[in-house]
């Protein structure tokens, strides 16, 4: 395993993935990624989802060098999807990205973040994912607070389920989120999890959930650059 030092607090990571339209930097972080990355990676057909998925793995393995890998990871993957760390089974991991943002948490015990573009946000959508309560919390609001409401309330229930590893195989309505508690139900049952609302910029909400406490969250944004000179 892979030697570290001491121990290590939730932190959560963020960068503009815009850089990487610069062909020159764009191949740096293609090199540097696993072929599984690379095979992922071109599998998008556009542009963008490129940049993101390069950038994301990019700033996964900065997080991970900052909580103290000293040699590229070695990913292993559930039967739902879930990837951990072959080799530093008691790191924990979580990637999100859309829009131009890529998100990494990483905690010593399970974790899941999500980050989302603020955008129009449709009445079926809602009924999909939302339980009344929130439902009618965003139906209240006027229309610019609405989206916002509705993509916190989005992100924080992703964030569980990537925690949890249940992904799409859990219906979102069963995860009541109570944004001013800062908690989490299941099946109206409170969920062993805590959930944070770290700041990101204008536009983005983004949400952070590990498995047990959580006292604090530190949110460190990176450059396109710093990643490039800090990846293992």
């Amino acid at each position: 395993m892979p030697e570290r030092n001491g121990s290590m607090e939730t932190t959560i990571y963020f960068a503009d993935v815009s850089p990487l339209a610069n062909a020159q930097r764009y191949a740096h972080f293609y090199a540097a990624a696993d072929e599984r990355r690379r095979r992922k990676t071109d599998r998008y057909r556009f542009e963008a989802d490129r940049m993101l998925s390069l950038g994301a793995d990019g700033l996964l393995r900065y997080a991970l060098k900052c909580a103290g890998l000293t040699r590229p990871p070695q990913f292993l993957t559930d039967a739902n999807g879930k990837p951990s760390l072959a080799d530093a089974p008691d790191i924990f991991f979580s990637i999100s990205h859309a829009g131009t943002i890529a998100a990494v948490a990483v905690s010593d015990d399970a974790v899941g973040c999500d980050v989302e573009p603020v955008r129009p946000a449709e009445e079926r959508l809602m009924r999909h994912v939302l339980t009344e309560a929130e439902r009618n919390a965003c139906l209240k609001a006027c229309k610019a607070t609405r989206d916002e409401l509705f993509f916190r309330y989005w992100v924080c229930k992703e964030s569980y389920l990537k925690a949890t590893g249940e992904g799409l195989l859990r219906d979102p309505i069963s995860v009541a989120v109570d944004l001013s508690a800062a908690r989490i139900c299941v099946d109206g049952a409170p969920a062993p999890y805590a959930l944070a609302e770290p700041r990101i910029p204008n536009g983005y909400r983004c949400a952070l959930v590990r498995h047990g406490s959580l006292s604090s969250v530190r949110a460190e944004f990176v450059t396109i650059e710093e990643i490039a000179g800090g990846m293992i």
